[in-house]
């Protein structure tokens, strides 16, 4: 992964920091996804939340070039993912530390591999089929995703938010992802549910073209 300009030391370590916990302590998916996107060049950038609008986003850098590549070049992941980048509000290492930290790259890093896997499934679409989910579906393995590992971690305050966030549950002292939980919060939050609005597809969101297509 690259970082963007004039981001401050501080950011960077807490931004290494959290990469090599998710690595070391993650689930053997976390391990992948995130060991992936550091071999790759996809970029990351730290802005105040006011520029941000919230703990993290992610994004494709520029679709207009992402078109002529996936028009032109069958993308593998880790190509696709140089497509991508993930912004970190400053506030959420400020004031999150690492665990806020943490858990923005393990829920924006699932954005960003399933940004990636749309890239190149969109590359080879006129010989594969193609992934293109929902936001709904993007949201909801971003929550189980950040769910899995705050289990993984175990620690009280990572139990503690996963429960104030409705993605974990408990249930006789024994803590779980909470499917319905997420469900909540995402119709609650995002507006969005399986029976209902699942918001648009990734093509849609950002303008990807796909190989195949005539637009």
């Amino acid at each position: 992964m690259k970082f963007d300009k004039g981001i401050a030391k501080k950011y960077r370590r807490s931004i290494d920091d959290a990469f090599d916990t998710i690595i070391n302590k993650g689930n053997k998916f976390q391990r992948f996804m995130m060991e992936t996107i550091v071999k790759s060049e996809m970029i990351v950038c730290v802005f105040p939340v006011s520029k941000v609008y919230a703990s993290g986003i992610t994004g494709i850098t520029n679709p207009d070039k992402t078109n002529k590549r996936i028009l032109s070049e069958r993308l593998d992941l880790r190509e696709a993912l140089a497509e991508t980048f993930i912004t970190i509000a400053t506030e959420t290492i400020d004031t999150g530390f690492q665990r806020g930290c943490e858990g923005t790259f393990v829920h924006e890093g699932r954005h960003a591999y399933d940004f990636a896997r749309a890239v190149a499934s969109f590359s080879k679409a006129d010989i594969e089929p193609v992934f293109n989910p929902t936001l709904y579906e993007m949201e909801w393995e971003a929550h189980q995703t950040a769910g899995d590992y705050m289990l993984e971690i175990g620690k009280d305050e990572y139990i503690r938010e996963g429960l104030d966030l409705l993605i974990l549950g408990e249930l006789n002292g024994k803590f779980f992802v909470s499917d319905e939980g997420i469900k909540k919060r995402l119709q609650d939050s995002y507006g969005l549910s399986l029976d209902g609005d699942k918001g648009r597809r990734v093509s849609e969101m950002i303008g990807l073209k796909m190989r195949n297509s005539k637009q």
